[in-house]
């Protein structure tokens, strides 16, 4: 299981559960977060909620948004390609549901799913710019 999943609280075998205060993890994960390649311009545009707040001053950036409220509303932190041929390989799942017609693409399953799931759109995928792991 990655990380992401275990924060996300995919369940491990002999795993146990703690309750945290929500006010306390986010700022203990921030430092994390903002190892997590970020494209303000993209966020920004894809965000107009955000714009406005860092428009009118309420926050300083899209980033500290996304360090502190994006990550953990699912925002895209960036464009975020998707290995089509390999998603629908990896997860035949979606794979049927795309013959089907449910999506039209392995791209906007990850889109508008698979993001949220936790799915990778390409072999290797990471949030983070190498040097930060």
């Amino acid at each position: 299981m990655s990380f992401w999943g275990y924060l996300r609280g995919e369940s491990l075998p002999s795993s146990h559960y703690v309750e945290v205060v929500e006010a306390r993890i986010r700022p203990a994960l921030a430092s994390l977060i903002s190892g997590i390649r970020f494209d303000e311009e993209y966020y920004l545009r894809c965000n107009p909620d955000v714009l406005e707040k860092v428009r009118s001053k309420e926050i300083p950036s899209g980033r500290q948004h996304y360090i502190m409220a994006g990550y953990f509303e699912d925002r895209y932190p960036r464009p975020i390609p998707v290995d089509e041929p390999w998603y629908l390989k990896e997860y035949p799942d979606v794979a049927e549901a795309v013959s089907r017609g449910a999506f039209v693409s392995a791209k906007q399953h990850f889109e508008q799913e698979g993001y949220r799931e936790g799915r990778l759109p390409s072999p290797n995928w990471t949030l983070f710019d190498e040097g930060s792991r």
